[in-house]
């Protein structure tokens, strides 16, 4: 990510293309997110219909829960959702800014597959994407009802929340060096599980990044540069600009 981060604020003409779809995918993300907030609490009172006749310590307590637990489970899935829908909006930039880094730094695992026009690839990759969101959202439904379990909900769960955000972002921002080397959701998903101390490790610092106001600005471009690179280091490609000769 750091790597990432450097190249792609050191590579002249791409700063722009990589942070205007970042902040149109960051204003509609934080507007879902503002109406989460809104109605946290006719959302919980939703959930936990049961508690309508309990004493009002208990049940205030079960919503208090179940609130958190509903805005533990969001943020993951927005935070995926901000990944999705940036790499949607900005697919065309993203593919520049990958294939101009490809470029830089040498060899390829498939030259014809680097100039291919990006609209080829986008409504298969559109619609890969709205898949891993779908994935993402089954994956988090069972965390949301053990967030509910007092204690178990906010030390275990977060964590195994973090992880699926990690995995499935990993996944996500590898797609375009995944999709130059052949690769479509179902290789990817393989990919990342079969690198998974590489790819979580990566997906979980793009999601803590994800989470930082404006820092995610940066830290999305970097993040498609950041897997280009982790994705020729994972596949045998030098990671770095060749040597001086």
């Amino acid at each position: 990510m750091v790597r990432g981060i450097g190249l792609f604020l050191g590579t002249p003409g791409v700063r722009l293309l990589g942070i205007l779809p970042v902040v149109l995918a960051a204003l509609l993300v934080l507007a879902l997110l503002g109406l989460l907030v809104v109605y946290l609490d006719e959302l919980a009172g939703a959930l936990t219909p049961f508690a309508d006749r309990w004493d009002e310590d208990t049940r205030t307590l079960v919503r208090v829960g179940a609130g958190l637990a509903l805005l533990l489970g969001s943020t993951v899935v927005l935070v995926v959702s901000f990944t999705v829908i940036a790499q949607i909006i900005g697919q065309p930039f993203y593919e520049r800014i990958s294939d101009r880094v490809e470029h830089q730094l040498g060899v390829q695992r498939d030259p014809e597959r680097l100039d291919a026009p990006w609209w080829w690839t986008f409504p298969r990759a559109s619609l890969e994407s709205a898949l891993l969101l779908a994935l993402t959202l089954a994956c988090t439904a069972p965390l949301f009802v053990l967030g509910l379990i007092p204690v178990l909900g906010q030390t275990v769960v977060p964590v195994l929340q973090a992880l699926v955000a990690g995995f499935f972002l990993a996944a996500e921002l590898l797609a375009i060096p995944l999709e130059r080397r052949g690769l479509h959701l179902a290789g990817r998903l393989r990919f990342v599980w079969r690198h998974r101390a590489q790819t979580l490790g990566f997906g979980i610092t793009a999601f803590l990044l994800f989470l930082v106001p404006l820092m995610n600005v940066l830290a999305m471009p970097g993040a498609v540069v950041g897997a280009t690179l982790l994705v020729r280091r994972l596949s045998g490609d030098p990671a770095g600009p060749p040597g001086p000769r």
